[in-house]
């Protein structure tokens, strides 16, 4: 009987003892094969995948007989891009890697462990934002494979950043325990633009972690003035293209945030703030935004991409139910109140108050400026502003390679608006700006806070028209050139007021003595500037009342915030007693002067103090001034009378 084996040809016998003897030769060979004579061939193809000088400079050991196969090597040094000039990105003691054996047929990499004793990593960015820790052109996040046991035993980290001003000197460390419990942490310290920086962020054992399964952790980082914690996870272990963390950053100015962040934010008073962020990829999402700037509440959502050259594009819709209108201020860099300072603010607003100046001229930083894009929009449903009568306020900002465009920045006031379209343009090395901006259906009496009927009543519209140079708002408007004009259509304004213009002594002084209410009608009102290398020369002033025609003649310098115009009346009816003394406006444009220049004429004197009641509230709205209204019917009479009487007055221009 012959059985099923003698059935097997002879040649598959052959067949199999000659592959078995080659198993067990190269299982034979395998084992006692110097891997170290590979050394050189796998530095070599590693150097060529990376761009960099791969070397394995200790022992290589491999152990190949596993299900998870295992690879040591000692002193493994990976080098720094070409452009540095030498150096080493990464330093390894001893390096240890498994590998899942059935995984790996399929092309999926799991690894069962990772250990690196005494690493020491060396990270590098020039100011050109060139950094030595990416490879190849991708911008992608890392994205490591999964990692079940994740052990750094007394690492090391030195980051500098010449482009952020960044230095960090810090410690990792990940084990596990006796009890078989760990945690992953990371202290360091160092400075950043000078100021103390220290970071430390702490997360779950790198023991038994799972792909499917999220890692958490915390970061603390204090930067100067700058603090943020986090509470997050990585949704995918060791995938950090997907990130998702409560936040909290707080500060005393959020432009400080451009050196964590390398976004260009306004400068700011002190400010907290809270939400989520997510990131996916490069693009960087901070939702559900709450907290305060200043004293001014503040929510919405700001979502960062970044492009291939690491450029920063921001996309911003943000909200407040009460603007502070200080707050808004500070945005130029004009000094703050009522809120905490730091010493360089402090010091900032010690040197307007005593220069009487009210202009800012905190530079902007071009630099910043230039780094990169954005959107942001921004409404606040109401305005604090102490007496102005601002309501409701609107920002749309557009940033695009280093130009800036405002369109608009309006403010609604209770019966019109102010309009201005703002464009700044970064890429000179001395900034320009151009500003148009209008002032609607603005009513004077909305200015005027005093007891009883307001001395000046009716409408007012505005325009401003200016091109200035510079990195601060007092340097734009010390070169400015332009027009401005304020033009009052129509209205009412207090008689004995009107009279003094004139001036009537005995009836003026003695009705506004006697406090008269009664009024008398406006015709028109033009205030009209040329403004050229930042003084602005006055072409038209020109108030006509039912009793008096006044004119004027002056000048305001931007460069020193001074005003100088007179205002001289010309009575339509004969007066009794008249004096021929103009009416002053004088001294800082933030604190001006009402005067007369014959100091014996008490009625006038009396006319000044009255008129200082109104004025001061004009001088806020002069910058808003619109040159094409003055083609009211009424202006257009006015300026006839005012030309037939030798007043120096122009005709009223017409075209926008």
């Amino acid at each position: 009987m012959t059985t099923g084996l003698h059935r097997i040809p002879r040649s598959f016998w052959w067949a199999l003892g000659i592959s078995s003897a080659l198993i067990l030769a190269l299982a034979v060979f395998l084992a006692l094969f110097d891997w170290n004579m590979l050394r050189g061939p796998i530095a070599r193809e590693a150097s060529a995948m990376t761009g960099r000088q791969v070397r394995l400079d200790g022992n290589l050991a491999v152990h190949p007989w596993s299900w998870t196969p295992s690879a040591t090597v000692d002193g493994l040094k990976i080098g720094n891009p070409a452009w540095m000039g030498g150096g080493d990105v990464a330093d390894i003691d001893r390096l240890t890697v498994s590998v899942k054996f059935w995984p790996l047929l399929i092309g999926r990499v799991e690894l069962p462990l990772v250990q690196a004793e005494h690493p020491t990593l060396a990270f590098y960015r020039d100011a050109s934002n060139r950094n030595n820790w990416r490879f190849g052109r991708s911008t992608q996040p890392a994205k490591l494979p999964p990692i079940q046991h994740f052990i750094i035993d007394n690492g090391h980290l030195n980051y500098i950043d010449k482009k952020r001003g960044l230095i960090i000197v810090g410690t990792m460390q990940s084990s596990e325990t006796a009890g078989g419990q760990g945690a992953f942490h990371l202290d360091g310290k160092g400075s950043i633009n000078r100021d103390p920086f220290l970071v430390t962020v702490t997360g779950a054992s790198l023991i038994n972690v799972r792909h499917n399964q999220p890692y958490p952790f915390n970061a603390d980082i204090r930067a100067g003035d700058t603090h943020v914690i986090a509470h997050g996870e990585l949704p995918q272990p060791f995938d950090f293209g997907q990130i998702r963390t409560d936040l909290v950053v707080s500060g005393n100015n959020l432009a400080d945030i451009y050196l964590l962040t390398g976004l260009a934010l306004p400068m700011s008073p002190p400010y907290r703030l809270s939400g989520e962020l997510l990131r996916s990829g490069t693009s960087f999402t901070f939702h559900n935004v709450v907290g305060r700037v200043g004293a001014s509440d503040l929510e919405g959502v700001f979502k960062v991409d970044r492009e291939a050259d690491d450029r920063p594009d921001l996309h911003a819709d943000l909200r407040s139910r009460q603007l502070h209108l200080a707050d808004l201020g500070s945005l130029i860099g004009a000094p703050t109140s009522g809120i905490a300072k730091t010493p360089a603010q402090e010091a900032d607003t010690a040197r307007l108050n005593a220069e009487g100046r009210l202009l800012p001229d905190a530079q902007l930083n071009m630099t910043r400026v230039r780094a990169m894009d954005a959107i942001v929009h921004y409404r606040a449903a109401s305005v604090l502003a102490g007496k102005l009568p601002l309501r409701a306020f609107a920002l749309d900002l557009t940033l695009d390679h280093g130009v800036l465009a405002a369109d608009p920045v309006s403010f609604s006031l209770p019966h019109g608006d102010l309009t201005a379209h703002v464009r700044l343009d970064a890429r000179p090395d001395i900034p320009l700006t151009d500003v148009d901006a209008r002032v609607v259906n603005l009513r004077m009496e909305d200015f005027l806070h005093n007891a009883g009927p307001p001395a000046l009543e009716g409408l007012v519209e505005a325009r401003a028209r200016l091109h200035g140079a510079g990195g601060s708002v007092h340097d734009a408007a010390s070169s400015a050139d332009g027009s401005l004009t304020v033009v009052a259509p129509h209205g009412e304004i207090r008689q004995a007021l009107a009279e003094l213009l004139g001036i009537d002594v005995i009836k003026g002084l003695g009705l506004y003595l006697a406090k008269d209410q009664s009024e008398t009608g406006v015709r028109c009102a033009v205030a009209d500037f040329q403004a050229s290398n930042g003084v602005l020369t006055a072409r038209n002033l020109v108030l006509d009342t039912d009793p008096v025609l006044a004119t004027g003649k002056g000048t305001v310098d931007m460069r020193t915030e001074t005003i100088n115009l007179v205002l001289q009346g010309h009575p339509k009816k004969f007066q009794l007693i008249r004096l021929n003394a103009p009416i002053t406006l004088t001294g800082q444009i933030r604190s001006p002067k009402i005067g007369v220049k014959a100091s014996q004429a008490v009625g006038q004197v009396v006319a000044a103090v009255a008129l200082g009641a109104f004025l001061s509230p004009v001088a806020a709205i002069l910058p808003f001034v619109d040159v094409g209204l003055a083609k009211n019917a009424d202006c257009a009479g006015l300026t006839a009378q005012a030309q037939a009487q030798g007043a120096p007055v122009k005709a009223a221009a017409r075209a926008r």
